[in-house]
Order: structure tokens, then sequence, then C-alpha cells
């Protein structure tokens, strides 16, 4: 795998961890202040016979929390949906990890296929700063309303790993900002290799003329001259996998092929010379 792939994909598995704890966070928060500014009413009523609330459950218990800081005039309407929406990043997470991570994968016909799965769970990279702003209005909103403080020490327990995160993301987004102009760059120069035109290649000596594979994939004699020929022409193995539409691993074995044969100085053949090679008519073929 490209080392761009790989920072990017260990960029994202760190940030994804905050986003997990942030959401948590925001969750228990949303509860816990509704709990307790209850508790702290209650203990100030008069009436000493009222019973403590049923236990309900935990995703009742978030709803209901929502819906009395919105009645209380804490968060507003809008507010509160952007929070559950954070919060479900955290399941998306969790439940759909395979799908959050599958545009970083090299194959091309995994990243083909996700052009068939539009309700797919995607990676949010703004959602870890939108969790902690939702965290400090929270906060700020708490203390407008003169609402009942909470003091935990989760948010101490996870401080030296969180810090330790944050430094590595950084390092990371360095790096891949640096891989990301020397991916544009290469790019660039491939592109520049990808014409054929005034070359002989073109027509029947087309590099994806088919005649120049077998149905297994492989080239044919005429293929692989046809591939010498690119690299006659000064044309890179990356350029050459493009052209040919194989694999970089294969335009470099073929590379070294061509390279024992000579190199530049080895024999050419003529195209015309090279026989075809006569294919087995397949049924999927003629459908």
């Amino acid at each position: 795998m490209p080392e761009l792939e790989r920072c990017m994909i260990r960029h994202r598995a760190l940030e994804m961890i905050l986003v997990i704890y942030h959401a948590e966070e925001l969750k228990r928060s949303v509860v816990e202040t509704v709990d307790t500014q209850k508790r702290w009413k209650l203990s100030r009523s008069d009436d000493e016979a009222t019973e403590p609330a049923p236990e309900v459950p935990e995703r009742k218990r978030v709803q209901r929390a929502f819906d009395w800081l919105v009645k209380e005039g804490v968060l507003t309407a809008d507010e509160r949906r952007e929070m559950v929406k954070l919060i479900g990043r955290r399941n998306s997470i969790a439940h759909h990890l395979d799908q959050v991570t599958a545009d970083l994968n090299p194959d091309s016909w995994v990243r083909d296929h996700l052009a068939f799965m539009p309700d797919r769970q995607q990676y949010d990279y703004e959602a870890l700063d939108r969790l902690k702003a939702m965290r400090r209005l929270l906060e700020q909103r708490k203390i407008a309303k003169h609402y009942v403080g909470v003091i935990s020490m989760r948010g101490l327990f996870f401080e030296a790993t969180e810090r330790v995160l944050r430094d590595d993301l950084k390092r990371l987004d360095r790096r891949i900002r640096k891989l990301v102009h020397k991916r544009i760059d290469a790019i660039a120069a491939v592109n520049s290799e990808l014409s054929l035109e005034g070359s002989e290649l073109v027509g029947i000596f087309d590099p994806r003329w088919p005649d120049n594979r077998h149905h297994s994939g492989c080239l044919t004699p005429r293929g692989v001259e046809i591939c010498y020929r690119l690299f006659d022409m000064g044309k890179s193995a990356m350029a050459v996998a493009h052209i040919m539409e194989f694999s970089l691993v294969a335009a470099r074995a073929r590379e070294k092929q061509w390279r024992e044969l000579g190199g530049n100085n080895r024999v050419v053949k003529n195209l015309q010379d090279i026989p075809l090679v006569r294919k087995r008519l397949r049924y999927e073929d003629m459908r």
C-alpha cells in the first residue's frame, strides 16, 4: 500500500478514537446535566413525599434529557439535532468501521464498488472539531443558566492519552500534506507520459488492442513487444501500467525483463512479423 494511504489510515484511526471519546462524553454530559439539575430542584422542593423517577433505558434517558434542555431554553432545536447527529457518529464508527475506511483501499475494484453503496457510512473529517465545539457550547449554556456543575475525573483520566493522540495527529497531518504534494507532482508526470501521439502504436498496434491479451489477461507475444516499445520510448513503469491497463507490479516485472534483454539496445522485433495468437471462442464472448 502506498505511504500516503498508510498515513491517512493511521490518521483516521487515531482521530476516530477521539471522536468516540468526545461523542460519549457529550452524551454523558447531556444526561448528567439534566439529572443533576432535577435532583437539585427536588432537594429544594417542599414536597418530601415525592418519589424518585423510575429507571428508563439509556436511549430514552438521552432523548428525554435533550427534550428537557430544549424545553428549558438551554439548547435550540437545531443545536439538539446537531448534537444527536454527532453522537450518532460514534455508532457509525463502531458498527461500520469497514465502510468509513473503504475509500482508502488501494484496490480499484473496492473503490468502484462504493459507487453502488450510496447509503454507506462515510468518514466525517469535521466531526471531531464539531464535537468539541458542542461540548464547549453546552458548558457555556449551563453557566449562563446557572446550572449545578458536575465534577468528573474522566477528563483527567484521558488527558495524557488525548495529548499523545493529538501530537501524533499533527505529525501525520504534516506528513500527509507533503505526500499529497508529491502525489500531485507524480500524477502530473504520469499524465505527461500517457500520450502516444506520433508513435506507431496506433490502430491494431494500440496497447489496448484485444489481440495483445490472452483471455487470462496475460500478454501475447505481440503484447509483450508493444510493452517493450513503450519502455523504448522512455515511458516509466507507472505510465506503462496505465497505458497497458495492468498492475504496477506487472509493469515493473516487464521493465526488468526489458532491461535484461538489453534495454534500448535490445533486438527490436517487427510488430507485423509477430503472428497473432489464436484464441478459443468462449461462450461469454458470444453473449
